[in-house]
């Protein structure tokens, strides 16, 4: 997993998540947190919720960068391009994003990468071509888009794993300008380049908080993709949960400067620091308390 500081509590309720559902696959894996600017202090809270090996994250140089990607997705975006090296020590990786909600047992994850390397399709037919402003040449844009926030890797990956990294890197940085979803886009033609097959995951497994309640009741993950988060626009019931034993354990809340909320005296408490902004989306604010008063599950 990767993040920023101000991330801390939701890498917290991932890890909570984790220990509720997982506690089996842990006792066989290792948590690893890459991050920037975050004190000792939320690294010592996660640390509490389950062991970690903290890795300070830095960003390659990347020129032309497009403002957007890095305003939209950050530096620790390309933080899973680490994953890869990984494998020549581990059996398995999983790369978990920070808005996630783990809810259910991952254990049956692995099963799905025969080949190597796996990630959930994206809805609606997309193509690889939706990552980029523009065709990259040498490239078939054409090819199935998939969604990179889970990715799972095995050591069955036939190329060299230091190999598979430095050239996402490398690629990253030479085709800067024409990154629109930029990780995503530089892991398919990764699998591309050096002709991975793509082993599609169960829905399940990386499911869209904006699905059906049928699709999210046997989720075992689910993913708040975008800007609508699981915090400051949904509520799910056991995501809110598990951030009240966050905040709880740790005194680490969500950082909100709503000034409405602030001017209410409301943001000493859990449901409002999370809370949509009242001001801007007073529907989903209002939905959003209704759902918490009679603890809607989604």
């Amino acid at each position: 997993m990767g993040a920023t500081g101000n991330l801390t509590f939701a890498l917290g309720v991932v890890l909570l998540g984790l220990k509720r559902h997982d506690a089996r696959l842990l006792e066989q894996a290792d948590v690893i947190v890459y991050y920037q600017n975050m004190d000792e202090t939320c690294r010592r809270a996660l640390n509490n919720v389950l062991p970690c090996r903290f890795t300070e994250y830095h960003f390659p140089n990347m020129q032309n960068m497009q403002a957007h990607v890095l305003r939209d997705y950050g530096e620790m975006s390309f933080a899973r391009y680490e994953s890869f090296r990984y494998l020549k020590t581990y059996d398995f990786v999983l790369w978990l994003d920070a808005d996630v909600l783990v809810q259910g047992d991952l254990s049956g994850l692995f099963t799905q990468i025969p080949h190597g390397i796996g990630f959930r399709r994206e809805y609606y037919g997309e193509t690889v071509r939706q990552s980029f402003t523009k065709d990259i040449p040498g490239f078939d844009m054409q090819q199935p888009h998939f969604n990179s926030g889970i990715m799972a890797a095995s050591n069955q990956l036939p190329a060299d794993k230091n190999q598979l990294s430095d050239w996402c890197y490398q690629k990253t940085a030479e085709i800067a300008e024409e990154l629109y979803y930029p990780d995503q886009g530089i892991l398919l033609l990764m699998c591309q380049h050096f002709g991975l097959t793509i082993d599609p995951l169960d829905e399940k497994y990386n499911c869209e908080a904006r699905r059906s309640r049928r699709a999210l009741s046997r989720a075992a993950i689910v993913h708040a993709v975008g800007h609508r988060k699981f915090w400051k626009y949904y509520y799910f019931d056991e995501w809110f949960q598990l951030y009240k034993e966050w905040v709880r354990k740790t005194g680490l809340p969500c950082s909100n400067h709503f000034p409405l909320l602030k001017r209410l005296g409301l943001l000493k408490f859990p449901l409002f620091q999370v809370a949509p902004n009242p001001t801007r989306y007073p529907i989903k604010f209002i939905t959003y308390l209704l759902r918490a008063c009679l603890r809607l599950r989604y």
